[in-house]
């Protein structure tokens, strides 16, 4: 139980970091401000260091290589650490683990809200609708990356600020072995196992918020425990 609370208080530290730092923009689609070393765990035992960064706009994993952004392919991919920093793949998404124990871990999507800044036009953001077109995957080597307005690495980093800010939505989920949960009501009592009566009980004694992670953490033990 100490490590798994020790966890959950390293990913709010981790959590309250990142909303000090973000500043994704329409031209720097990212979760960090400037891509970072880490090291991605690969099916088969299999690791790769580089430097590494999550694209908003799909949840994907995108890397540099010798000054192009590429993207890591999601089959065979398992997880990502940068630091303390630890994200998931789950189903094909890059998620970031808040808190976690034997059976699972608690997971947040965070995802580009390009529908928030979206002009009359149709264009996204100010400085983003100067630039002759967008990134295009047919164009640039298979380097997918859906929202760029180039794959150079030295390029983009220029652009970072050269745009709108890009506001950002979080989701979070229940990760249970290849099951991915949605983190509410109706979802998680929902589960096979779990008796729906017991579990209102225990939202209700809890005061369970669907939002914060020392909550979710307490529902992934009573879901771990009760199935």
């Amino acid at each position: 139980m100490k490590k798994f609370l020790f966890s959950c208080i390293c990913a709010l530290l981790a959590v309250a970091a990142f909303a000090q730092e973000e500043a994704p923009t329409v031209n720097w689609p990212y979760f960090y401000p400037d891509f970072v070393e880490g090291e991605v765990a690969l099916s088969g035992g299999k690791t790769k260091t580089a430097k590494y960064n999550i694209h908003l706009g799909f949840s994907g994993l995108h890397y540099v290589e010798n000054g192009t952004i590429k993207e890591m392919p999601s089959k065979g991919l398992l997880s990502l650490t940068v630091g303390e920093d630890v994200f998931r793949n789950a189903g094909g998404k890059m998620m970031k683990v808040l808190a976690k124990n034997e059976k699972g871990c608690v997971v947040q999507e965070i995802r580009a809200n390009y529908s928030a800044i979206v002009s009359k036009d149709g264009a996204y953001g100010s400085s983003l609708a100067n630039h002759d077109k967008s990134f295009s995957h047919e164009q640039h080597n298979g380097s997918y990356n859906g929202y760029l307005v180039t794959d150079n690495y030295n390029n983009l980093l220029a652009l970072k600020n050269d745009s709108d800010k890009l506001p950002v939505i979080r989701n979070y989920y229940l990760l249970i072995g290849i099951e991915l949960i949605p983190a509410n009501k109706k979802s998680v009592s929902s589960m096979y196992g779990i008796d729906k009566k017991a579990f209102s009980a225990f939202l209700k004694a809890e005061k369970i918020t669907w939002t914060e992670t020392e909550d979710l953490s307490k529902v992934l033990e009573y879901v771990t425990a009760n199935r």
